[in-house]
């Protein structure tokens, strides 16, 4: 014996299981508006990125290189960074003229992570003629082995190098006075930079 046909009884599996489906894809598209609006790979804590979440607390010992001045970093602060100023030596010495080094770590700003605002600011430090008021003091010529990327420039007897360790850009200033030959001031200029990189840990 034929069972009697119930209207609509043999649709609703299936109208449940459109419902189902256009839940998960709304939630799906949401969620990827979400993602796109927020960009949680830009952050710190996202798997794929390396990046520092802090300085080193203290100014280091440097090879062949007198004493810091102070054992603890002069602390400074920008719009997304924080940073840390260390000093060696002295004008006044006859052994070692002042080494300047300073520390900017640099953290998410909107659509930009923490390394890619370290990497534009490492990009804007360099040499550029500004009419009467002359060339601003930057560093042009790439060095190897220095961070993810480096430059020197020599600008008389001050030689200046900016480099960068992930969202960290690290600046030094070496001033000889014209003591000292300028490849020995770039030889101690990036050997520092390199001592002072090692110091900055990633997560």
């Amino acid at each position: 014996m034929t069972e009697p046909h119930v209207p609509g009884v043999a649709g609703r599996p299936r109208g449940r299981a459109l419902i189902a489906w256009l839940a998960t894809a709304a939630v799906v598209v949401v969620g990827a508006a979400l993602a796109l609006a927020y960009q949680p790979w830009l952050n710190p804590w996202w798997p794929t990125r390396h990046e520092a979440a802090a300085l080193p607390p203290s100014c280091p010992d440097l090879p062949g290189v007198p004493a810091p001045h102070t054992g603890l970093p002069t602390p400074t602060s920008g719009e997304n960074f924080v940073g840390a100023d260390c000093q060696w030596g002295s004008a006044e010495s006859n052994d070692f003229p002042p080494l300047t080094a300073r520390y900017s770590l640099f953290q998410r700003n909107g659509d930009h992570g923490g390394i890619e605002e370290a990497q534009r600011d490492a990009a804007t430090r360099i040499t550029r003629f500004q009419g009467s008021a002359g060339y601003t003091l930057g560093a042009d010529t790439p060095v190897s082995g220095v961070g993810d990327e480096a430059r020197i420039t020599g600008h008389g007897s001050l030689v200046i190098l900016v480099a960068r360790k992930a969202n960290v850009v690290l600046t030094l200033e070496y001033n000889a006075s014209g003591k000292t030959d300028n490849a020995q001031i770039q030889a101690v200029t990036t050997s520092s930079a390199r001592a002072l990189l090692d110091l900055v840990s990633l997560s």
